[in-house]
């Protein structure tokens, strides 16, 4: 069974921002997964979270990524273990994308992935 690709915010703003230095790189991580590229919950509210700070249309944002990526489903669990990620030094936002993609594979420049020994598509290499 194929494991899941589960994109980090700079995956997203990468590919909608005009210029982005990861841009490249994540046009051509997205061309090699199109239909496995999946996104939490809480990459969406950290999206919009930007979006807001940022002065970008909300809507408009979320329409695009609701067309390159699937949103999945939530379980108390993942609440639970992100919680020991938190205690760890995680980010709250960065302990519940750990915590949901579990055994599948996370997209992302951010370092703190690869410390906690989760699967990584790195943004910074080709």
């Amino acid at each position: 069974m194929q494991l899941k690709k589960y994109a980090d915010t700079d995956f997203f703003l990468a590919l909608m921002k005009e210029s982005d230095w990861l841009k490249e790189k994540a046009k051509k991580i997205y061309q090699g997964n199109i239909g496995n590229i999946w996104v939490t919950p809480f990459t969406i509210v950290e999206v919009m979270v930007i979006c807001k700070r940022e002065g970008i249309s909300i809507k408009e944002t979320l329409v695009q990524i609701s067309r390159i990526a699937k949103l999945d489903t939530i379980a108390w669990d993942v609440f639970f273990n992100a919680c020991d990620h938190i205690n760890k030094g995680a980010t709250i936002f960065d302990s519940l994308l750990m915590s949901f993609c579990g055994e599948n594979i996370i997209i992302s420049s951010d370092k703190i992935y690869k410390k906690f020994g989760c699967k990584i598509i790195n943004l910074n290499k080709d």
